[in-house]
């Protein structure tokens, strides 16, 4: 390395030319830069439900719409509060992207006044038509088996306006082809052409995607804006699948800039009350915030997406990079202190020739840890650990470039004499000489509370918790939820018995078993299937349940204006499926959504007697809950793999077994606290703290490494354990101390996030660096002075 090292140094302007061109190549990549929080990011990749659900999707119609609650202090149906709606649902429906708006105003009424059933065909009454009794209509609003807890709410306070939007069905089409393709690469039957062929497709969806974003978020401004003219008159909130993707994005832009604005920032602080110096702290922030962005640039240029879970991948590269250069400018303020004589090419050149070893090493362990993401099974953990493992790479190359690179233009840095130790440090080798057999005590307690709280983790959360309480899109949520029949959709696709329906009485008693089975559950809201038109025209029919007979008359009297809320979207005579919808409510804090689907397939094949295979559950809970029982398993898989990973490095690193095992032992705590906080907190894993071990055990045995590198070196001079461990406190102790705490304050800024994702990834990622630092002062000393491995 020192002909390499030399290299770099007489190279010093030409290499920065370099840097600065490939740096700015990347960085000009930046504005095709894309966020996705689409459902596809919410999902197993090669889920077969998903194809089922993508099949049904076509049949029926999506679920992809937005909803608007209106809500009101006084009569819904007073005249002049119509005419403030209808105002709004016409100036809703100029959007252009708008496809239809469904209101109260136009759905079809069958007891206001009370029609016959020979009159469906010939009379369709609605409140925007003027032939509706509003004294009635308020009524059945609030008791119709189709409109009562689903298009106004049960105290006839709250209505809904129901807005689809205009699909591209080339897109649409695209996408459906890209899926059924990778459900067929995930079972091999796609050959190399058609692999191809997948390859072209999903550059084709990547491109259209975006500009299908950011349409969708330039539909949903304009909804807005109308939202907030005519709010004088309602309260208003916003809610359905499009908006929240559209908001998260935007949260996630706002984490992105204003975070690492404030990371850095932050940083920048930290480094002038450490190093009290500007080139110490102009050239590391420097550094970070070049390898970050030429990192953002790759990805733009590998037409790579950031999803939720990697979206705070700029902070963590920030710091990885931020990390690595203060272990160099620590070694070489300490090798500056000690010669003084030296001049400034041979302190940096021995600066990197001590610091490269425990600097690789760090980043193999590292990218160790990220890699074990590749197993999870979860396409965006994957590419999480794609992206981060190919940026601690880059942090690696870039800091052991440019550090000398600029170091060797400046002139020699005048060190004033300092301390080469820190107090804290210092009295924790104290404490570790003094009280390590207390200490070991005290760490078997906290694994096995630690132990307790991971058995009670689970992947039950609610997507409702994911935004503070104050947002707009906590509070539409939960009003929709819990005024308007629930949120999240369940479906239940009944086969071939749709012909049968309208002939077979028993059929459509049973069908009516499982609606109101469905409808006693303490986890639904509103249940919406073919029955619910069975009790319309119990009521249209004074009580009467109309025969067979009469029922094939009905159905085809039944207007078009009126099959399109009570019959197409639950019976398709075409592929002789029958469709239950029930909404869930996501405010139930005692949702269990593994045990409901459990429970409900349960009952209907066990007590309702209907064949395991005659129907199945599907719907975005069905495909979310899939994603969150992966999660769990790929959390035991993902541990497994990195330990064992790193334990092999640290075979290859220390040529120990003994040393090996007594690095490896510190730094399972880091990742035991952090699951067992989530655990005793009640706090679920999900898609962004389920990276969060992987964090932990990375960050923390890059501490090890550093140690045990120095430990090695310092052990040289005497042979005597406890001063080593006193003079390595002293000096790495130091750096792992300043990296340690810059990068936990740094985030903790994530706090501040109104995504609580982003809140829980900050917090337990700082939690991270403080016990992966404590257990590399402490516990990883007081094992080597015990066991005195062979050095």
């Amino acid at each position: 390395m020192h002909l390499f090292f030399n290299f770099v140094l007489k190279k010093s302007i030409l290499g920065i030319a370099l840097l600065v061109i490939i740096a700015g190549f990347f960085i000009a990549q930046i504005p095709n830069f894309q966020l996705d929080a689409s459902s596809d990011s919410l999902v197993l990749e090669g889920d077969e439900n998903l194809a089922f659900y993508q099949r049904i999707k076509k049949n029926y119609g999506s679920d992809n719409y937005l909803v608007i609650s209106y809500q009101v202090k006084g009569n819904l149906l007073d005249p002049q509060q119509l005419i403030h709606l209808a105002k709004f649902k016409q100036d809703l429906q100029k959007i252009e992207q708008v496809n239809t708006v469904t209101s109260i105003l136009d759905v079809p009424l069958f007891r206001s006044p009370p029609i016959s059933l020979a009159s469906l065909a010939n009379k369709t009454v609605t409140i925007e038509n003027g032939n509706a009794n509003l004294a009635l209509a308020l009524n059945e609003f609030k008791t119709s088996p189709l409109y009562a807890n689903n298009l106004v709410s049960k105290d006839g306070k709250t209505t809904a306006l129901l807005i689809s939007l205009k699909d591209n069905q080339k897109f649409k089409k695209l996408r459906d082809k890209r899926s059924q393709m990778r459900l067929d690469r995930s079972r091999n039957r796609l050959d190399a052409g058609q692999l191809a062929q997948l390859k072209s497709i999903e550059k084709q969806v990547f491109y259209n995607a975006a500009a299908q974003s950011q349409q969708q978020a330039q539909t949903i401004a304009k909804i807005r804006t109308q939202i907030h003219k005519y709010s004088d008159k309602a309260s208003l909130f916003l809610g359905g699948l499009p908006m929240i993707t559209t908001d998260i994005v935007n949260y996630i832009s706002s984490d992105l800039v204003v975070f690492s604005l404030a990371v850095v920032g932050l940083m920048t602080l930290i480094l002038a009350l450490i190093f009290k110096g500007l080139r110490w702290v102009v050239m590391p922030i420097a550094i970070s915030i070049t390898g970050a962005l030429i990192m953002t640039g790759l990805l733009a240029f590998l037409e790579w997406k950031v999803t939720v879970i990697s979206s705070n991948f700029f902070s963590l590269l920030l710091v990885m990079t931020l990390s690595v250069i203060i272990h160099l400018i620590v070694r070489y303020r300490e090798l500056s202190q000690l010669n003084p004589e030296l001049d400034s090419e041979t302190l940096i050149k021995n600066t990197l020739t001590q610091m490269f070893k425990p600097c690789l090493f760090t980043t193999l362990t590292t990218f160790a840890a990220f890699s074990s993401l590749l197993i999870s099974g979860i396409r965006p953990v994957i590419d999480f650990g794609w992206m981060m493992s190919i940026g601690v790479t880059i942090a690696l190359i870039l800091s052991f470039l440019a550090f000398p690179m600029i170091m060797s233009l400046l002139p020699k840095a005048k060190i004033a004499a300092h301390k080469t130790e820190l107090g804290f440090t210092t009295t924790l080798a104290n404490f570790v000489q003094r009280f390590g057999n207390y200490l070991i005590v005290v760490l078997i307690a906290l694994v096995i509370a630690s132990s307790i709280g991971i058995n009670k983790l689970s992947v039950e959360n609610r997507f409702i918790d994911y935004f503070k309480a104050s947002t707009e899109i906590n509070q539409g949520l939960t009003l929709i939820d819990q005024k308007l029949g629930g949120t999240i959709p369940l479906e239940i696709v009944f086969e071939g018995l749709a012909q049968d329906y309208w002939f077979d009485e028993d059929l459509r008693e049973e069908i009516h078993e499982v609606h109101s089975y469905l409808d006693s559950l303490d986890e639904t809201g509103k249940v919406l299937s073919i029955d619910t038109l069975m009790q319309l025209l119990i009521q249209i029919n004074n009580g009467n349940t109309p025969n067979g007979f009469f029922l094939n008359i009905i159905r085809g009297q039944i207007p078009q204006s009126a099959k399109q809320h009570v019959l197409t979207p639950y019976i398709s005579e075409d592929s002789g499926q029958l469709r239950m919808v029930v909404r869930i409510h996501e405010t139930n804090k005692e949702l269990k959504r593994a045990e409901l689907i459990d429970k409900i397939n349960h009952h209907i094949t066990n007590e309702l007697g209907f064949r395991s295979d005659s129907f199945r559950l599907s719907g975005m809970l069905v495909l979310y809950n899939n994603m969150l029982q992966s999660l769990f398993e790929s959390q035991i898989k993902t541990i497994a793999v990195v330990f064992g990973m790193i334990f092999i490095m640290f075979l290859f690193i220390f040529k120990s077994i003994s040393l090996s095992i007594l690095a490896l032992i510190p730094n399972t705590l880091p990742s035991l606290f952090i699951l067992g906080i989530m655990g005793w907190a009640n706090i679920p894993l999900d898609l962004m703290t389920i990276t969060i071990s992987a964090i932990a055990i990375g960050i923390g045995v890059d501490n090890a490494i550093h140690y045990i590198h120095r430990f090695k070196s310092e052990f040289k001079k005497d042979g005597d354990y406890t001063k080593t461990m006193y003079r390595s406190h002293a000096s790495i102790g130091l750096a792992m101390f300043y990296t340690s705490i810059t990068v936990a304050l740094g985030f903790l800024m994530l706090a501040l996030s109104n995504f609580i994702p982003s809140i829980y990834f900050g917090v337990f990622t700082a939690i991270a660096m403080l016990s992966a630092l404590l257990a590399n002062l402490t516990l990883l000393p007081k094992l080597i002075l015990m066991v005195k491995p062979k050095i």
